[in-house]
């Protein structure tokens, strides 16, 4: 069995400072900050897609969630790309995710070759101290493939956990922000059918939604 770390998101507090009187963001403003942060979170998904590094992904989640933090109640403009900016980081998510990733087949370790006669358990030879350099290097092999299979599996374990994740900080953020009346519901339908996310990640945020009555 392997040790299975979890990793939690750091969320920003708010920062108390002097109060200010400053002007709303213009409709050319707000898209520009809301291209520069899914540029931000794609760059991460492209990151953690060469490196494995869950803390990638957990700190795209952090940005999203911290930025629709910011949203306050009935500011329709602001709430439009914010829940754009979710579908962003979902749809990178999804890419992500692998659907054919099995918990069941967990990393179970390579055994080394037998060395003088005598069979070791796995992970109790240095390679160095195999003689035989065929096997030798088969023994490296077989190492570095289970290395790379047991960061992937952890790495895909902590996805489905941000899933969850990210999937109540949307619900929390459709309850405060939306209601369930009709304009409200074409907004948000629009919003995901401009958005990249799949068919099946559609059905599952529509289902998070208000309901009437």
């Amino acid at each position: 069995m392997i040790e299975t770390r979890y990793f939690l998101p750091v969320f920003h507090g708010l920062l108390v400072g002097p109060m200010c009187v400053c002007a709303s963001p213009s409709a050319e403003q707000m898209e520009s900050t809301m291209n520069l942060a899914d540029t931000r979170v794609a760059e991460k998904f492209t990151a953690f897609r060469k490196e494995q590094d869950i803390a990638l992904v957990y700190a795209a989640l952090d940005q999203v969630e911290a930025a629709s933090r910011e949203v306050l109640a009935g500011n329709a403009m602001a709430r439009r790309p914010a829940v754009s900016r979710w579908l962003h980081f979902l749809a990178g998510l999804d890419g992500v995710i692998d659907p054919e990733w099995d918990v069941k087949k967990v990393p179970l370790g390579v055994a080394p070759p037998p060395t003088g006669g005598e069979v070791y358990s796995s992970g109790e030879v240095d390679p160095a101290t195999i003689a035989d350099p065929v096997a030798r290097a088969e023994y490296e092999e077989a190492l570095k493939a289970d290395k790379n299979y047991a960061k992937r599996y952890r790495a895909q374990l902590q996805l489905r956990r941000i899933d969850e994740i990210a999937m109540r900080f949307v619900e929390r953020f459709l309850a405060e922000r939306y209601t369930n009346s009709e304009p409200d519901r074409r907004e948000f339908e629009a919003l995901l059918t401009g958005s990249p996310i799949n068919d099946l990640r559609k059905q599952r945020l529509r289902a998070l939604m208000p309901t009437p009555g």
